[in-house]
């Protein structure tokens, strides 16, 4: 009994665990079929996307083969184009024989014509010439002969124009950019000018500007013009004076040591003045004191007075005491008389010195340009050279007119002394004579 019931048991759980089994292995199928049929559903894809990508290369090999033939074809007809071209150009050549010199001419002549026309006053009033021959100087073709005879005709327009003075009446830029109409005077082709000085032609805004700077010469008034100034350069003298410094410019190049050059100049010219004027009032008292009576009360506020004092104040001393008396109040009015002489001197002096330290500067400054920058454009190395010339030419201007006025100054001052000794050696004589006399008379 008992193993009847343990059998059947054993039967139960088999039956228990079979089930789940079944179960496990239906699904395993499942999966698979549904794998295989997700495969194969890939594999048709990829299939198709495999001939589409061959169908599209097939298409770019053929599209390339393409190219490739009418790349052939266009190189083929390049060279064949070449050689025609090459063999056009020859039978140009032996056509045209020396026309080409004559384009060439043509070109050139109506350049320089166009440039011409452009800086003169015919720029705006007969622009037309201006035109016509730059239009001859931008042909890129052989002219014909049309053209050939323009050109003579432009040129002899030009020649006839330039003996001609007129007026004519433009609109004028002032130096502060205020645009008026103006009555001008054209002299030829060369240049305009008015009331106002010089103008130049700006052709890209149909007006003329008046110059900055405005050289000196007559200003025509009027319809009675005998003499005018004119820049044969049309333009180019005019331009250049723009760029020539003026008095100021030139000494500011000077630097430091040209402003102390010109200050020791007017100290030295100020110290001339003064003593020159002192010297001709003290020339001036001696002379009127050699005019008054010689007695005790005559005794002006100048040199030759002063002498006379000292002699009259010591006439009863020996001979040699009233000499050497004598000798010192001439050694004292001289000590005066040469004051400021010495610093006169030395500022002539000082002031070629200050002169050389100046180019030396300028030298010094213009080598560091050249150092720095090297000496490819001269501009950059102007203004040590300018520093270097300007402060010579204050040094030597400088000290010519001290030196000239020292010379002028010391020359007076021996004058004086020389009035002074003859004028002293006078006295000593005159007394000497009267004391002989009065021994002999005692």
């Amino acid at each position: 009994m008992a193993r009847l019931t343990f059998l059947m048991l054993s039967l139960v759980a088999t039956m228990s665990v079979a089930q789940p089994l079944n179960s496990l292995a239906e699904k395993s199928s499942e999966a698979r079929q549904q794998e295989q049929k997700h495969n194969h559903n890939r594999l048709a894809t990829v299939g198709a996307e495999a001939d589409d990508v061959n169908a599209k290369l097939k298409a770019q090999q053929q599209a390339l083969a393409d190219l490739q033939r009418q790349v052939d074809q266009l190189s083929d007809q390049f060279a064949d184009n070449e050689q025609l071209l090459a063999e056009r150009s020859k039978q140009l050549t032996l056509s045209t024989g020396a026309l080409g010199e004559v384009y060439g001419v043509v070109r050139q002549v109506g350049g320089e014509l166009a440039g011409e026309l452009e800086r003169g006053p015919l720029a705006l009033i007969a622009p037309e010439r201006q035109q016509q021959a730059a239009e001859l100087a931008k042909a890129k073709r052989l002219p014909d002969i049309e053209q050939l005879r323009q050109l003579p005709m432009i040129m002899l327009a030009d020649i006839n124009q330039a003996a001609q003075v007129g007026q004519v009446s433009l609109p004028v830029a002032d130096t502060v950019g205020q645009v008026s109409p103006q009555t001008l005077w054209h002299l030829g082709p060369f240049s305009l000018v008015g009331a106002s000085g010089f103008a130049q032609i700006d052709s890209q805004r149909d007006l003329a500007l008046l110059y900055p700077r405005q050289p000196q010469f007559m200003v025509p008034t009027g319809a009675a013009v005998e003499t005018l100034a004119i820049d044969a350069g049309m333009g180019d003298l005019l331009d250049m004076y723009q760029l020539t410094p003026t008095l100021k410019q030139r000494f500011e190049a000077g630097g430091v040591v040209g402003k102390v050059i010109v200050a020791l100049l007017a100290i030295g010219l100020i110290i001339s003045l003064i003593r020159g004027a002192v010297l001709i009032k003290t020339q001036l008292g001696i002379q009127s004191q050699l005019k008054l009576a010689d007695s005790d009360s005559n005794h002006g506020n100048n040199p030759m007075g002063r002498i006379l004092a000292s002699y009259h104040s010591n006439k009863d001393h020996p001979l040699d005491t009233i000499e050497l008396k004598l000798t010192e109040a001439i050694v004292n009015e001289q000590q005066g008389l040469e004051r400021g002489l010495s610093m006169l001197k030395l500022l002539a002096a000082l002031a070629p010195m200050l002169g050389l330290l100046g180019t030396v500067t300028g030298m010094i400054e213009t080598f560091q340009v050249i150092t720095q920058y090297g000496n490819g454009d001269p501009k950059v190395m102007a203004g040590g050279i300018s520093m270097a010339l300007i402060t010579t030419v204050l040094g030597m201007v400088a000290a010519m007119p001290l030196l000239l006025t020292h010379n002028l100054l010391n020359s007076r001052v021996v004058a004086i002394r020389s009035i002074l000794e003859k004028e002293s050696l006078a006295l000593i004589a005159l007394h000497a004579e009267q004391h002989e006399q009065g021994k002999q008379a005692a």
